[in-house]
């Protein structure tokens, strides 16, 4: 099941983007700071959602002046 994904600088979210494909997800573009993201090898939505809490808040550490909020 794809969560959608906001971060607060719209000029990294392409940066984030390839980084989650990188990482085996699918990402669709919703607007200038938005996408869906699929992980496509987790077993379950609960370990999809764990896996990207995990990359999201690693991504941040390289980029701590941006916000970054996983949705339903």
């Amino acid at each position: 099941m794809p969560c959608w994904l906001c971060i607060s600088d719209s000029a990294l979210l392409e940066d984030l983007r390839t980084r989650l494909h990188r990482a085996g997800c699918v990402t669709q573009r919703l607007d200038r700071q938005t996408c869906l993201v699929l992980h496509v090898y987790a077993e379950d939505a609960a370990e999809a959602r764990q896996e990207l809490d995990f990359f999201i808040k690693s991504w941040q550490l390289g980029h701590p002046h941006v916000s970054a909020f996983l949705g339903p």
